[in-house]
């Protein structure tokens, strides 16, 4: 496992760690700007509790609302995805009867039954398992813990492979696994290495280490298994492929990225570190190696001088990106203050200003689900002429234009607010969120959109996925709060947008 099993944080390492302030010291005061803040942060309230009251009238209780036709839908196994991952948010919005009236639902959830599809394994750890952990640490109802747990031990059962690395999709009646293709035994990625910081935190609250066990295993096998050669789907260290064969743990192909099937893998990993209050050392060792990666092949800068991220490895880069990615100049804010490292936070900044810029160029002051961007001195002669007009516009073109609410430019543009203490950073948000209620709010709520160069008269989207609740009017409410609701140097947010204590202790062992 290349050395990464063999480092044990030393106590004064930990103790520099634990001294690092996340969050800024110098936000500005005064009576207007709080009366603005409040106002701000009273009117995303207000927004989603319209969307609350339309999900709550036609469809409590199922995984998600058609906000345009007033569908309820079953999306996520029928156990009423929409309820669990809104539960942190309508605590930290401080609506008690909402939340009091979303518990007595959630009690009565009978985990052992689901819409007799099989269930995304990886789906379900961060949308139930993660809310219901997050629910718990914030309202201190042990309900939710026995809930989580619960549904925990059942899915162990996707573990159950000759590796331990889990099933892409598993049959909650009779345990059999498969792939979301079929009866292959491929997975991805952000499927496999997305329970790290979930599992870890259940070990913790239960005591049981099996949890965290069953999630680190992923990583003793993926190491074990794969060394990275030149020629091969593992070219460079640390950049790992998307797809990975969960009987043997070989990574198979996919060009590396931080997008979609990618993405919440490196995230995890400087999370999961944090969370064990820096005692999880191998996680710290695999991000570093993972980072230098990510600097060398994946990071580019573009036409326009802007940093982009695109797909990559030694043997080139695709210059195409999507939303996904938008969440690591947030996470990798984050990880630039947990370490006192000012240039990794420089960085952050640059891939940043590429990631918003795909929002504020839009008249909509919304971006699209996947965009292009020409590497700095190449040659546009492969690009279509619509693509090279909008490179010229924009600085990127626009490859797949639609939007669904996703919330990862907020979430990072939340970050460099947090971390900065700059309301430039606020107002960037209040701008997106003005184009989010102009654009898709609706009756039901919030549809998507399908062309952000045009908004609403171009057509919607009726689809409003969980998310919308957990993380995206989060990160808006969050922006205009008083920064020590939620601080970042008290919780550590999953890739679902679950708030996490910082402060429960770990000492190595359960």
């Amino acid at each position: 496992m290349r050395g990464f099993e063999g480092h044990i944080p030393r106590q004064h390492e930990i103790q520099r760690y634990a001294k690092n302030q996340v969050q800024a010291s110098n936000f500005t005061d005064g009576e207007s700007l709080k009366k603005m803040r409040a106002n701000r942060a009273k009117d995303v309230r207000n927004g989603f509790l319209r969307a609350w009251k339309a999900y709550k009238k036609y469809a409590f209780g199922a995984d998600e609302i058609n906000p345009l036709t007033l569908e309820p839908l079953t999306t996520r196994n029928g156990w009423g995805a929409t309820l669990i991952d809104a539960l942190d948010t309508i605590h930290i919005m401080g609506l008690e009867d909402e939340f009091k009236e979303a518990a007595e639902k959630v009690k009565s959830i009978n985990f052992d039954k689901n819409d007799g599809e099989p269930s995304k394994v990886f789906e379900t750890n961060i949308r139930y398992i993660g809310g219901l952990i997050s629910a718990y640490e914030l309202s201190s109802d042990r309900m939710f813990l026995k809930q989580a747990t619960a549904l925990a031990d059942i899915m162990l059962e996707a573990f159950d492979t000759p590796t331990g690395i889990p099933w892409q999709m598993w049959d909650v009646q009779t345990g059999a696994g498969s792939s979301e293709s079929g009866p292959s035994t491929l997975n991805n990625l952000a499927e496999i290495g997305t329970y790290q910081l979930e599992f870890f935190r259940l070990s913790q609250h239960t005591g049981d280490p099996i949890y965290h066990k069953a999630a680190q295993r992923v990583y003793d096998v993926i190491l074990d298994q794969n060394e990275p050669k030149k020629g091969t789907p593992y070219a460079v260290a640390g950049l790992y492929p998307i797809f990975v064969n969960i009987n043997t743990g070989k990574f198979l192909a996919g060009k590396p990225n931080l997008g979609g099937g990618s993405d919440s893998f490196y995230e995890y990993l400087i999370k999961t570190w944090a969370l064990s209050g820096f005692q999880l050392q191998r996680c710290l060792d695999m991000w570093n190696e993972s980072l230098s990666g990510i600097k060398k092949y994946i990071v580019s800068r573009g036409s326009d001088k802007r940093l982009y991220m695109g797909i990559g490895d030694d043997e080139g880069l695709d210059s195409i990106s999507d939303t996904f990615t938008s969440f690591f100049p947030g996470t990798l804010a984050l990880a630039g203050r947990l370490l006192n490292d000012n240039d990794t936070v420089e960085l952050a900044h640059q891939l940043l200003l590429s990631s918003y810029n795909t929002f504020s160029r839009m008249p909509t002051h919304i971006g699209p689900e996947n965009f292009g961007f020409l590497p700095d001195g190449d040659d546009d002669s492969d690009l279509l002429k619509s693509q090279k007009a909008e490179i010229k516009k924009y600085g990127f073109y626009l490859d797949r234009p639609y939007y669904l609410m996703r919330p990862e430019v907020i979430e990072s543009i939340f970050y460099f607010y947090r971390i900065t203490g700059d309301e430039k950073y606020a107002d960037w948000i209040w701008e997106i969120w003005q184009g989010i209620k102009a654009n898709c709010e609706v009756d039901g709520g919030f549809a998507g959109l399908r062309d952000v160069r045009v908004g609403r008269e171009g057509g919607l989207i009726g689809k409003q996925e969980s998310f919308v609740f957990a993380e995206t009017f989060k990160y808006l409410y969050l922006a205009f709060t008083e920064p020590n609701v939620i601080s970042l140097d008290d919780y550590i947010f999953s890739t679902e947008g679950h708030p996490f204590k910082r402060s429960i202790p770990f000492n190595g062992t359960f």
